[in-house]
């Protein structure tokens, strides 16, 4: 019996840089993100959401997805800069480490391959959503991406790891405002802006909420590092750091990702918007007319 719905794994995307001699690294992941168009619910707009480090100071990401209907993988090249402005949004509040590109669906179908993305209105619980169902303190959640450049060339197949909500309450007291809650989940580097899936249970204490559904409820930030320092039994000074993971991950909840992605909706539509004086007057040159 499948837990997590095909098209989730499919919508989650490993992100890579090159780093000389046609090499690729993989260094964090991302996840499809469908944004129904207010006026025309037939209508969306797709972005790709992961976290502000996998992104910063990178003039280009390779986005990898799988092949439609048939076995293998393209990456498709994903320009970050033009014009010495970024095309993407990140998240203003220097807290939330999120950023949304938007894609165009067209392209990635004309080049053949699988198109999945969470959508908003039906795929995703915000925290007053998350509350309602008693996705709380032990709930169980999965974390999905591709760790430690465990990247296969076969197949994009995200690496799902099980774990638990260790603490949110104080996420709850600050709704709408939250910036973060904590999951106890091994994760690594490469598993940076992947998903956090909620994992539906049949089985609550009487008289309280109950979640039945797998809904995207956050996007993985970073594990919080344990630090141990070692001191010289000689001069009392410390001598070394040693720093272990500590199993306990950030999680940015799905209403920061709703946030950005609407601020990345703006920003297109006013490119939008800017480009329709030119192509109107573009359309009005009589015929062998130069510009």
């Amino acid at each position: 019996m499948a837990i997590i719905p095909s098209f989730f794994m499919d919508a989650v995307v490993a992100l890579g840089i090159d780093i000389g001699e046609n090499t690729k690294h993989w260094v964090g992941t991302g996840f499809l993100v469908g944004r129904k168009e207010r006026d025309n619910s037939g209508r969306c707009t797709v972005y790709i959401i992961t976290n502000k480090h996998v992104v910063k100071n990178q003039k280009l990401l390779y986005v990898r997805f799988n092949n439609s209907g048939s076995i293998g993988v393209k990456d498709l090249q994903m320009p970050l800069e033009n014009l010495n402005l970024y095309n993407y949004s990140e998240h203003p509040n220097s807290l939330v480490d999120i950023v949304a590109i938007q894609i165009l669906p067209q392209v990635i179908l004309d080049n053949q391959l699988s198109l999945s993305f969470f959508d908003e209105d039906t795929h995703m619980l915000t925290l007053e959503q998350m509350k309602a169902t008693g996705i709380d303190e032990g709930a169980l959640v999965y974390a999905l991406g591709f760790p430690m450049n465990l990247v296969n060339d076969a197949v994009k197949a995200p690496i799902c790891r099980l774990g638990c909500i260790s603490r949110v309450a104080d996420a709850f007291l600050a709704g709408q405002g939250a910036v973060n809650f904590l999951v106890d989940a091994q994760t690594f580097p490469g598993n940076s802006g992947g998903p956090i899936i909620s994992r539906p249970e049949y089985v609550s204490v009487q008289n309280t909420p109950s979640n039945t559904s797998v809904n995207l409820i956050g996007i993985l930030s970073a594990y919080i590092p344990y630090r141990d320092t070692l001191v010289s039994r000689q001069t009392g000074q410390p001598v070394m750091i040693r720093e272990e993971n500590s199993g306990l991950t950030i999680v940015h909840p799905v209403d920061r990702i709703k946030e950005v992605v609407e601020m990345e909706w703006r920003r297109n539509e006013q490119i939008r918007l800017a480009q329709q004086p030119q192509q109107t007057q573009a359309l009005r040159q009589p015929e062998g007319a130069t510009v």
